[in-house]
């Protein structure tokens, strides 16, 4: 991206150069055709030879002097002013047109003069192609008009000084116009080569990513490197079934990207991440002020969330709207506890265009959680596997992270189901694990979760739940489907039970890997205590039949 900045600024300068050059020919020629003594051309064309060599010498410099060009034009441009004035006032006498020629050859001079600051191996990033001007320069441009109007008040045939004022504000006007010119132009090619490493950036921090986490991850990772003086920085996206804006689990640090972080559920309007999703355009807080008026809107829950994280002081912050199609999906947000004006409103066209190819990977994302959902049901049972099941439980984790609430995990499986399978054959199997699945429809809550998780173990996710009532979920399902399974008489006999496992968060762990090994771990222990198992419950039944 830098190697397209430089190769297209030394297109300009090798334009204005060119354009200098025009007008420098037409005026030698104009001079050395004047009807003048034999001196007046020999002094007019050793100056013509002279600004032939300096010209040439700016063009072919050596590399030695490469770190040094701006400041050979500089020196350049004066001489050539020095060598167009002794020309030209040789001539003067004999120059009817003397003003509009000097005025046009010293106009020339101006325009090609390079007013740029150098820019150095340190300011050669996207982010900061300089373009202040260069005090040695303009010092130089203000020599060029000094010799000018030197060359015009000594010259016989020039006009008086009311046209000399208009010969200065037309250098100076010109050379404004053309500072304009390119600073535009300047500044469209710093957009458009910034927004090229967003592009880039994103692209390769995206990868294969396909699910949403993974892809706020990726955007995230880009934002750091894009904006390398960023605390902190979270993607919120709005959830449709309640309106909050929330974390998909990925959090910016100092640290890099992971987990964790306030667990916000901003409304529409609330703090930073609301603001932006109102506005649907980027914002900018330059200062520790204007980020605390902007947080003061927070409601008193995300508050405790943002005191319990031990963030640092936000002195600035940046964030744009996610959208897709032109609707508003969501926010990203970006804050520096290092300094205030971190970022200014130039910076706000580079996070747009981050902020749209994320919101486009996140669409895709989402399709392709639901296209997998469709497509990854279990053949036998109809229900969610096991990766689609790692995915709930993390998003449920977060949701109670962020609510301060209580999740629970039920973990069963079929007694027996080997020996079922080995003795009455696979339909028989199949049948069983159907009938279980039929059941978990219909006990659990339209809230609740349920998978496949292995050949014959199911877990089914309780949003809300604490230990007691998934023990009493965990009975029901155990009672329905002894009921279920013993009127079938190819199943029946076997004596078809489950038995079941309890864990909670946060009690029992507050990660998913935790969450599930703790109720692997009940389930070994009911299944080794013969207390909490279906074949337990169903033999006890049978004793209470034959006492009675």
């Amino acid at each position: 991206m830098g190697d397209q900045v430089d190769l297209r600024l030394h297109l300009s300068r090798r334009f204005s150069q060119a354009g200098a050059g025009i007008v420098g020919i037409a005026v030698a020629v104009r001079v050395l055709t004047l009807p003048v003594g034999p001196g007046v051309r020999l002094l007019d064309a050793f100056m013509a030879a002279l600004a032939l060599c300096v010209c040439v010498t700016l063009l072919r410099l050596p590399s030695t002097w490469e770190p040094h060009r701006q400041t050979a034009a500089v020196v350049g441009a004066v001489a050539l002013a020095v060598v167009a004035a002794v020309g030209l006032r040789a001539a003067a006498a004999q120059l009817p047109d003397f003003t509009l020629i000097a005025a046009v050859a010293f106009t020339a001079i101006l325009v090609g003069l390079d007013t740029d600051a150098p820019r150095t191996a340190s300011t050669r990033s996207i982010a900061s192609v300089t373009r202040a001007p260069w005090p040695f320069a303009i010092a130089a441009a203000g020599t060029v008009i000094a010799i000018f109007v030197v060359l015009w008040a000594t010259a016989p045939a020039s006009s008086g000084v009311a046209s000399l004022v208009v010969a200065v504000a037309g250098m100076i006007g010109t050379k404004l116009l053309t500072v304009g010119a390119a600073e535009r132009s300047l500044e469209r090619l710093d957009s458009e080569t910034r927004r090229g490493h967003v592009y880039a950036t994103l692209g390769r921090k995206l990868g294969l990513a396909r699910d949403v986490t993974s892809v706020a991850s990726a955007v995230l990772e880009a934002c750091r490197e894009i904006f390398p003086d960023t605390s902190t920085g979270m993607v919120l996206i709005n959830d449709p079934a309640d309106g909050l804006l929330k974390s998909p689990g990925a959090f910016l640090s100092a640290g890099g990207v992971g987990s964790g972080g306030p667990a916000y559920e901003l409304a529409p309007g609330e703090g930073l991440g609301g603001a932006v999703f109102v506005a649907e355009r980027a914002e900018v807080w330059p200062t520790t002020l204007s980020a605390s008026m902007a947080q003061a809107s927070l409601r008193e829950a995300n508050r405790v969330r943002l005191r319990r994280s031990k963030l640092g002081f936000i002195r600035s912050a940046i964030g744009a709207p996610l959208r897709v199609d032109g609707t508003t999906i969501g926010a990203i947000l970006l804050t520096s506890e290092r300094q205030e004006h971190a970022w200014v409103e130039t910076d706000t066209p580079i996070i747009e265009a981050l902020a749209d190819e994320a919101a486009r990977a996140i669409e895709r994302a989402r399709r392709h959680e639901e296209e997998m959902g469709r497509a990854l049901l279990d053949a036998v049972t109809g229900m969610a596997t096991r990766p689609q099941l790692l995915a709930v439980i993390d998003k449920e984790v977060a949701r109670a992270s962020r609510r301060e609430g209580t999740l629970a995990l039920i973990m069963a499986d079929i007694d027996g189901f080997g020996d079922l399978n080995d003795r009455a054959g696979h339909d028989a199997g199949n049948r069983v694990l159907e009938t279980f699945a039929n059941v978990l429809r219909s006990i659990l809550r339209r809230e609740d979760s349920a998978a496949r998780f292995g050949a014959d173990e199911f877990v089914c996710v309780l949003p809300g739940a604490d230990r007691d009532q998934a023990r009493a979920v965990a009975a029901r399902i155990q009672q329905r489907f002894t009921a279920d399974t013993s009127g079938d008489l190819g199943i029946g006999r076997s004596g078809a039970s489950a038995s079941a496992g309890i864990a909670v968060y946060p009690s029992d762990s507050q990660d998913v890997g935790g969450l599930l090994e703790a109720a692997a771990g009940e389930l070994a222990a009911a299944k080794a205590s013969q207390e909490l198992t279906g074949h337990s419950r169903l033999r006890r039944r049978v004793r209470d039949a034959a006492s009675s």
